[in-house]
């Protein structure tokens, strides 16, 4: 039998755990958006913990307008599931309360061709956990859905981005947001990782998916979710989005001072 609440995993850890503290903090990111709030077809944000990427992700929430239902790619870190898959729960907890899944949205997805649905690579995962609370004070009545994403070949991820979005175009198009949860490069300087994430990112802001896939290849760029954020991209196209705006980005040497071993962290969103 499926698990029908997801507990959270990483508070305490990744965020704090009192909800009161939590709440204030997010209030805070929030209150320093980075741009004018614009309706998004799609947002990318970082998964780091709050103290190293939680500015940034407030600040590139903050600026897209939060509808009704929140769709969360992100990369899978965790075993079990296929490429594409789907959380089966009904509600997902955080410290600021239950969020409840968009069940209806949640049987069109799970009828699209390459995505299964399996808790398995949900329970351990940080990506979308992190980002939820955010949605929480955002929009307070949020229903989400949460689909991990792993490496797949372009073609895969085309088809499948073309699916999800005849789902989420039969659901309500015009009330759901896509955010893909990626951090950037990792482990390397920060000069390095900076130059590194812009030739990453340059081609983000150009809408060319391909060409962002191709150059973390080809240049060794450990951008965690670039499949989650090019199976975001091509969705959102299909949704009508016709350009792609660079937010912010910075690496965690700027909090933590250590220059020597980053990790990249950038926002983005899908107009």
């Amino acid at each position: 039998m499926q698990e029908t609440l997801r507990h959270p995993h990483v508070a305490g850890h990744f965020y704090t755990a009192v909800p009161g503290r939590l709440r204030s903090e997010i209030e805070g990111y929030l209150g320093e958006p980075a741009a004018a709030k614009a309706k998004a077809y799609g947002v990318m944000v970082p998964h780091a913990g709050y103290l190293y990427s939680g500015a940034v992700c407030g600040h590139a929430l903050a600026s897209v307008e939060i509808p009704g239902t929140v769709l969360i790619l992100h990369t899978k870190h965790q075993v079990g599931g296929g490429k594409f898959s789907l959380a089966g729960f009904r509600e997902w907890e955080t410290p600021l309360g239950k969020a409840p899944v968009d069940e209806q949205l949640e049987t069109a997805l799970a009828n699209v061709d390459g995505i299964d649905v399996s808790n398995l690579p949900h329970f351990n995962e940080h990506a979308a956990e992190v980002v939820l609370p955010f949605l929480q004070v955002l929009r307070p009545d949020v229903k989400i859905c949460v689909i991990s994403v792993s490496h797949a070949p372009y073609d895969e991820l085309l088809s499948v981005a073309d699916g999800i979005a005849k789902a989420v175009l039969a659901h309500d198009g015009d009330d759901t947001l896509i955010v893909a949860s990626s951090d950037m490069n990792h482990y390397e300087d920060h000069h390095t990782t900076m130059e590194k994430d812009k030739l990453a990112l340059d081609k983000l802001t150009e809408y060319d998916t391909q060409g962002m896939l191709e150059v973390c290849y080809s240049r060794d760029i450990s951008m965690c979710g670039v499949h989650a954020t090019a199976l975001m991209l091509e969705t959102c196209r299909q949704l009508g989005a016709g350009k792609v705006e660079l937010l912010e980005h910075t690496t965690s040497g700027e909090v933590s001072g250590d220059m020597n071993q980053v990790v990249g962290y950038a926002s983005a969103r899908v107009l």
